[in-house]
């Protein structure tokens, strides 16, 4: 008796919306964060969760804002922003993951200020996946990870920054934890540092597939690029996008 098939794998529609009002005095938010959209009422604890993510990033951010802003002289105001890049995001029944440019700063061009927020939810639970847990043997298959990314900023203008900042690089989860499953690959974020701005590199699946554990490996094979929109649901998200846009700064 042949053995049930697998479910097929569908892609989402991502929408982009407007990064909620980071509510520190004398900030400015900006930006936008992703939101999926697909047939079945599921996926609403998957966009709670992308949101709740954000709202996270912010609560942790919120505590040193509010002590030093009041240290600094300049009259502008502090940023908080987050960013969709179309390169570093996947959207499907399995998987939605999403590495985001993020702008935490007392004043605009603060160093250090420039960083990543990675996103990885099962569908349709939500529930969060860790750098960790897409690895048999965590410690050896982030060993290969970080070894593969590093050779990939090496070949671009980040590369003395792994020899400036070795510790900012060094093989541990904490440092490779902003991630995303993509398209292309794995990619992985790190932070500015000092005079390092923020890098980035996406690793081929097929250097990291031999130590996947069974969960990363059905995550990596349900990945997809997200679903072009329908020209009537982007009339509706823009109408939309626009009206939130113009509360989430009130």
């Amino acid at each position: 008796m042949l053995a049930p098939a697998a479910p097929a794998v569908s892609a989402l529609v991502v929408v982009q919306t407007p990064t909620p009002r980071f509510r520190v005095a004398r900030f400015d938010t900006s930006g936008t964060y992703p939101q999926v959209r697909g047939p079945g009422r599921g996926l609403n604890r998957v966009n709670a969760a992308v949101r709740g993510a954000v709202l996270a990033d912010q609560r942790s951010f919120a505590p040193y804002a509010r002590r030093e802003k009041p240290k600094i002289q300049y009259e502008a105001h502090g940023v908080y922003r987050t960013a969709v890049d179309r390169n570093l995001i996947s959207a499907s029944t399995v998987v939605v993951s999403a590495l985001m440019p993020t702008t935490r700063e007392l004043f605009p061009g603060q160093h250090g200020g420039d960083g990543w927020l990675g996103i990885t939810l099962r569908v349709p639970s939500g529930t969060r996946v860790t750098i960790r847990d897409l690895f048999r043997s965590p410690s050896r298959g982030l060993r290969v990870l970080a070894a593969a990314w590093k050779a990939r900023i090496r070949r671009g203008p980040g590369g003395p920054c792994l020899r400036i900042y070795p510790d900012a690089y060094e093989t541990t989860a904490e440092n490779y934890r902003t991630f995303a499953l993509t398209p292309r690959g794995l990619a992985v974020g790190a932070p500015e540092v000092e005079a390092c701005y923020r890098l980035v590199a996406t690793v081929p699946y097929a250097v990291v597939r031999p130590y996947l554990s069974d969960l990363g490996m059905s995550l990596v094979d349900g990945v997809r690029s997200p679903a072009h929109q329908p020209p009537r649901l982007l009339r509706r998200n823009a109408a939309w996008f626009a009206r939130s846009a113009q509360s989430s700064q009130q």
